[in-house]
This record gives C-alpha cells, sequence and structure tokens, in this order.
C-alpha cells in the first residue's frame, strides 16, 4: 500500500524541507500535494486522496485544529500530525477530540516526524482490517475446517459446519498446487488461485494449495474447464516466478466424508509429473492395481520425503523418516499400513536413484519390509536403504554435498540475521576460502549472490502481504538499510520493492 501525504505549512521552507527533503519512498509514502494554509488543505483534501496529514498548527485563513476538525467531521479514515510550537503546545491538547494521531514540537526533529508517520501507517492499516473483519473471519473458519477434515478422521459435526460456511461437497474435485524446488514462500501463488479459479475454494496445507473445485453434477472424467483453469494458473505462476509448477488431480467425489481421501489422490497425484512432460497429472493415469490406502497427512510426508531427495536435503529426509515412525510408535499402526507406507519409501527411493541415473536399490530392501516381524527391523531396513540412497546419490561428491547442504540449511533458517562468509565457515567449521570455493562449485554462484537472492526471494512473498510495510520488509530479510535493501531487489528483480507490490496489486484487479 502507497500511503498519499498532504504537507500543510504556511513557512515555504518547512513546507518544502518536508515535502522534498525525506525519503518518502522507502516508507512506502508519497506526497500527493502541499498547501500553505488550513482553508487550501481542506480544499485539496475534498477532492485528492489522502492518508495522512502533516499540518502546522498555527497558520492564517484556517489553522491546523480546523484541518483537523473537518477531517474528524468528513473523512476519519485520514491520520493527522500536528506541528507545534512550544507556546502553543498546551492548547494543541485540545486537538485530541478530533483524533490527532500526534503532535511533533517544531523545530521538527525528522526521527520523531518519521516515527509518527509509521504509527500513522499502523493505525490506517489496522482500520482497514477491522473494516473487512467479517469477510477474513469467514475465509479463516473455512480454512480451519478444510484443515480439520484433511488431517483428521471424518466426524458427523463436520457437516453442520460445512452448511453454515456455505459449503457445499455434493460433487468436487480436488487440486494439489506445488511449486518446484519446493519451498514454503506460496503466498503468491494462493493469490493466483484465488484470483483465476472459478467456482472453487483454496487454502494452504503445508506448502501446498488445496484448491476444491466444485461441481454441480456428477463427472467421470476431470471437466475440462477444470484442467483449462489450472493451465491458466501455472501460466500466470510461472511468468511471475522461474520456478516450476505442478498440479495434481484427484478422482471425482461425492461425499464429504471423502475429503481426506480425495486430498491424498491429489497430492499421490503430484509424483505422477515425474513421469510425464505436462505439469499437470491426474490420479485417475495411476496404475489401477496399485495399494493408495493412505491418509492426507501420511501422503504429505511422503511427498516431503521425496522432495528432499531430489534436493539432496539428506538430513530433512531422514528427519520426515523420524517423524513417520513416531507416529507409528504413538499410535500403534498395524503392521500392514506401516509396511504399504515404507514400501512406498523405497519406491521413492528408485524413483530419485534411477532419475540421477544410479543403480535403483536392490529388491531385498522390499523382501525385508515385508517380512518384518517388529516395527524395531522395520525402521533398521528403511534406514539402511535411506543410507543406501544417500551414498549412491552423492557418489564421489559426498563431502561436497554434505558441506552445501549443511550451508544451505543454516543460510535459509537465518535469513533474517546478519550472513556473511565468515559467519557461515565459523558455524560449519571451515575456512572461508574453502567454503566459498565449494559453494561455487556446487551451486553455480557465489555465496554473497545466493543469500541476495534467497533474501530477495524471501522479501517477494512479504511484499504480498498488504499490512507488511516495504522498510519493515527490509528488516525481516537481514537487511538493516531500507535504501540498500531496495538497491539489491532492484538488482534481481530490476524493479524496487514498492514498485513490484504496485505491479501485483494490478495485476490482482
Amino acid at each position: 500500500m502507497i500511503f498519499k501525504l498532504l504537507v500543510v505549512d504556511d513557512e515555504a521552507i518547512m513546507r518544502k524541507g518536508i515535502a522534498n527533503f525525506i525519503d518518502w519512498d522507502s516508507l512506502d509514502c508519497k506526497v500527493a500535494g502541499t498547501a500553505c494554509n488550513g482553508i487550501e488543505a481542506i480544499e485539496f483534501i475534498k477532492t485528492n486522496p489522502v492518508d495522512i496529514v502533516i499540518t502546522d498548527i498555527k497558520m492564517p485563513g484556517a489553522d491546523g485544529l480546523a484541518v483537523a476538525k473537518f477531517i474528524y467531521e468528513n473523512k476519519p479514515e485520514i491520520r493527522v500530525i500536528l506541528l507545534t510550537g512550544y507556546a502553543d503546545f498546551e492548547y494543541a491538547q485540545t486537538a485530541i477530540k478530533y483524533n490527532v494521531s500526534a503532535f511533533i514540537l517544531k523545530p521538527t526533529n525528522k526521527k520523531e516526524l518519521l516515527e509518527a508517520i509509521q504509527d500513522a501507517q499502523k493505525q490506517i492499516v489496522t482500520s482497514k482490517k477491522h473494516s473487512s473483519i467479517a469477510k477474513e473471519e469467514l475465509a479463516f473458519l473455512k480454512d480451519q475446517l478444510l484443515l480439520e477434515m484433511t488431517s483428521s478422521a471424518y466426524l458427523p459435526s463436520f457437516q453442520e459446519r460445512l452448511a453454515a460456511l456455505g459449503i457445499s461437497l455434493e460433487h468436487y474435485y480436488i487440486a494439489a498446487f506445488q511449486l518446484v524446488p519446493l519451498e514454503n514462500d506460496i503466498a503468491f501463488l494462493k493469490n493466483i488461485i484465488i484470483n483465476e479459479k472459478k467456482d472453487a475454494y483454496c487454502y494452504r496445507y503445508n506448502n501446498l494449495v488445496i484448491a476444491v473445485y466444485f461441481l454441480d453434477d456428477h463427472y467421470e472424467y476431470v471437466p475440462g474447464s477444470i484442467l483449462e483453469n489450472c493451465q491458466e494458473i501455472t501460466v500466470i505462476a510461472q511468468t511471475l516466478d522461474s520456478r516450476q509448477i505442478s498440479v495434481g488431480i484427484s478422482r471425482y467425489h461425492s461425499k464429504a466424508s471423502d475429503f481426506s481421501y480425495a486430498v491424498s489422490e491429489a497430492i499421490h497425484a503430484l509424483t505422477l509429473n515425474f513421469y510425464y512432460e505436462k505439469s499437470i497429472a491426474l490420479f485417475s493415469d495411476a496404475p489401477e492395481n496399485a495399494d493408495y490406502d493412505l491418509t492426507a497427512e501420511n501422503s504429505l510426508d511422503l511427498f516431503h520425503f521425496e522432495n528432499h531427495l531430489h534436493n539432496w536435503l539428506f538430513e530433512d529426509a531422514n528427519a520426515v523418516l523420524h517423524k513417520i515412525f513416531n507416529k507409528f510408535k504413538t499410535n500403534f499402526v498395524n503392521s500392514a499400513d506401516a509396511k504399504n507406507i515404507c514400501a512406498q519409501i523405497y519406491y521413492i527411493c528408485c524413483r530419485v536413484l534411477i532419475k540421477r541415473e544410479n543403480d535403483a536399490p536392490s529388491g531385498e530392501y522390499l523382501s525385508r519390509i515385508s517380512k518384518a516381524t517388529d516395527i524395531f527391523s522395520l525402521e533398521n531396513t528403511v534406514y539402511a536403504l535411506m543410507d543406501y540412497t544417500k551414498e549412491h546419490s552423492v557418489g564421489n561428491a559426498a563431502v561436497q554435498n554434505k558441506l552445501f547442504d549443511h550451508a544451505m540449511k543454516f543460510i535459509h533458517s537465518h535469513l533474517s540475521e546478519p550472513l556473511s562468509l565468515d559467519i557461515l565457515s565459523d558455524h560449519l567449521h571451515i575456512s572461508p576460502s574453502h567454503l566459498s570455493r565449494t559453494f561455487k562449485k556446487v551451486c553455480g554462484e557465489s555465496l554473497t549472490e545466493y543469500i541476495n537472492h534467497m533474501r530477495v526471494e524471501k522479501a517477494k512473498e512479504y511484499l504480498l502481504q498488504k499490512d507488511i510495510l516495504a522498510y519493515e520488509v527490509a528488516n525481516l530479510v537481514g537487511y538493516n538499510d531500507a535504501t540498500y535493501f531496495s538497491s539489491i531487489f532492484k538488482k534481481y528483480t530490476g524493479v524496487s520493492p514498492t514498485e513490484y507490490r504496485q505491479n501485483l496489486l494490478k495485476q490482482t484487479f
């Protein structure tokens, strides 16, 4: 959001100084106009959009209090900042009844003025949030219900809540959207789906976006309108982001009780993209004899496991395995279901190694999974399979890739903190020169370039959130200087953070 300012002061030097010699762009602000007295200011406000008024309190014709009174009675959404001399400061307190945002003592301190502007911006954003709270609360309740139905066993109470929220699951398909490589910055993808989907609702499930396509009748095959809509979304998303977009679509469903299973089908369909050139895969194309009796949560775990292997994140893949076996032990999952999931892990390892032109794991692993007599032997077999997959994935480059894996994880988890070659080399206990050479060899770009690139990508996600200001985004991604952040952002994207946000808003409407 760009905040429009009106600067009002009868002293030309003060007026020009505030209007022209402050970097308003870094604060997401633009000077919409200036006025030399209250009368001129009121006329300007009547015919021009203004968010914040900075006005002197004593002026000929109509003073700052008159401006504040007019705004209070006619444009209460505008925030007023009063500039006052010491002698009339006590008098200025009477303006409290006009809801004045701040009083600043003259001569004006730049730091105080900028802080007052930031406070006014937050007040405006908060006010706008409150005005649309009913709509947001409804969306929140829908998201929460669908997330519960995705990860929990079906409950009769779900039907009543669906009806209360106006959601009908009599005829529907589920589509799962993912970015490749898989990352958490998917807010822009969700916004595209919200704007482009037809007769559908979407919500975020971990680092996927799940869309529910509502139909008015039974369809044996996925309707062309859904396929076209999914294709439109992938084209738009790929235009805005360099990563690939993949879509998995479930079979037709007609019961609310099937919802979790339908989501599981859509997530499973995503793995089929490995075998197709197209970016959209249908669950109905899977082999008929395949066993897919898994929950959406299990499907998501396996989906993450495969993506971590594809992206060389072996520690993350091991963490997923640990999570899966913890669920087995905590919930006393029956042996057949546990073995079925472990068999899926075996086939995932096969796919990953074959894609890298390595030998697939021996069928002996699958046999050991099938014959396991207890959870401990099953767990040992799967971890041995994981060790085999890791060893044959990295080959002779094992040391380099392990180093790269640790470096990547540290960078991604510390983007908002100071990062440098020295900080990273100290953390990894290696020399800066060795880290620099290894990182460039594996990644293809220098460590500094990679950090800046990742920070810019993270900043794009924050800029999609209208309640976060540009200068706040700079701090969130590790830049203390908003101006420097703006120059780095423009280097990688061709536009400033503010221009990037404006372009996205134009595409939204």
